[in-house]
């Protein structure tokens, strides 16, 4: 739903009517607006919500009586398989898609037991009381726990692979796509570990390719090509950065070229020289505008296509990140750099891309054999 220029948010509607679900249309602009959180924010939460609401009304429950029964809602969503096309169509959802839907329903009692939508007794019902130590406190301070709660870490199904796509995926994508853009597009994603909201609202003024020694103007930063990551409204189809902390991403030479490639084809493109976003979209048979900025569902879209054509399975725009976060990890670069990579808040957050390939597992194995073995050696010799 759009409130002024560049500013929207996703909210969930029900009825004939159309009319907005009031307590969670209030949550939803709570988030966007009074906490500052990305428009895909509210878009990924309004999804979850709109699906318990169904939920809900499919029962007859008022909210109260749906948070005592939120196991239920979590199981009905487990014994239902996808039917959307993409990734895991046929299959349950895995805990990690789980654990967001469970986020977004506790996110929103707390909104509503905290404004009076519903009685603040459901929060007893959903959380705990635990005691949280915080350095510098004279004692714990109270906070709420979940009482239900799934596994947030990555659990997939052996059906779908390893939750990155690896080196040998990345370059045969490179060598599908058949444009300049298509290829720039993937060697972002791969090369620089950028959130698909992130490649989609890069404009063409946060990218600097400019020899190392050298700075463009108004920028600080002199140790060679690289991009700016700036999180900022305005995008005409609601992409955005998920970080709100700015970065800057050095740009490898590959990469460079690839860009260079795109600025040549896109020249042809009416409407593309003017435009300010760094990927647009080329004429469409269906008469769509040239030069447009590209959605992230279109992202999707070209990343699951050159997959699909080159006969590899089905990998979106994050599986690329994962990979790019994988092989960060297997080079042992350091946690704080990795953290600044991938423009994570916290160091933690990076866990979820450090997954253990079985060949250093196989080879830490087989070290740790020799060095008993040859201790054995030495005990064994008079």
């Amino acid at each position: 739903m759009e409130v002024g220029p560049g500013l929207a948010y996703w909210t969930v509607l029900s009825g004939r009517t159309l009319e907005p679900v009031r307590p969670v249309d209030h949550y939803l602009r709570h988030l966007r607006f009074g906490r500052g959180r990305a428009e895909s924010t509210t878009k990924t939460y309004a999804g979850h919500l709109k699906r318990f609401e169904q939920w809900r009304r499919a029962r007859d429950l008022t909210w109260e009586q749906a948070a005592r029964e939120i196991a239920g809602h979590l199981i009905d969503r487990r014994i239902t398989p996808r039917t959307t096309p993409g990734r895991g169509q046929g299959h349950g959802p895995s805990d990690a898609a789980l654990a967001p839907a469970l986020a977004a329903i506790h996110g929103f009692y707390r909104h509503v037991a905290d404004v009076g939508d519903v009685d603040r007794s459901v929060l007893q019902v959903l959380f705990e009381v635990a005691d949280l130590t915080v350095p510098g406190q004279l004692g714990p301070l109270p906070t709420l726990r979940p009482r239900l709660r799934v596994d947030a870490r990555p659990s997939y199904p052996a059906h779908l692979g390893p939750p990155q796509a690896t080196a040998e995926e990345l370059a045969v994508l490179l060598g599908q796509a058949t444009t300049a853009r298509d290829a720039c597009l993937v060697g972002f994603l791969g090369g620089l570990g950028l959130r698909v909201g992130q490649l989609a609202a890069v404009r063409r003024e946060d990218v600097h390719l400019v020899p190392a020694g050298r700075r463009a103007p108004g920028c600080a930063f002199r140790h060679g090509p690289h991009l700016h990551v700036i999180r900022r409204d305005g995008h005409p189809r609601g992409a955005t950065s998920k970080s709100r902390s700015p970065n800057v991403l050095p740009v490898s030479a590959p990469l460079v070229m690839l860009y260079a490639g795109w600025l040549h084809e896109r020249q042809a493109i009416p409407g593309g020289v003017d435009s300010p976003w760094a990927f647009v979209s080329f004429p469409g048979r269906a008469g769509n505008l040239p030069g447009q900025p590209l959605s992230t569902r279109r992202i999707y879209a070209i990343v699951a296509g050159l997959a699909a054509a080159a006969g590899l399975r089905h990998i979106h725009p994050h599986m690329l990140r994962h990979g790019f976060g994988a092989a960060a990890a297997d080079l042992d670069v350091a946690r704080d750099v990795l953290q600044r990579l991938l423009g994570h808040d916290a160091v933690a957050s990076q866990e979820i891309y450090r997954h253990v390939a079985p060949a250093r597992v196989i080879e830490a194995a087989a070290f740790i054999g020799d060095r008993l073995a040859h201790q054995q050696q030495r005990r064994g010799q008079p």
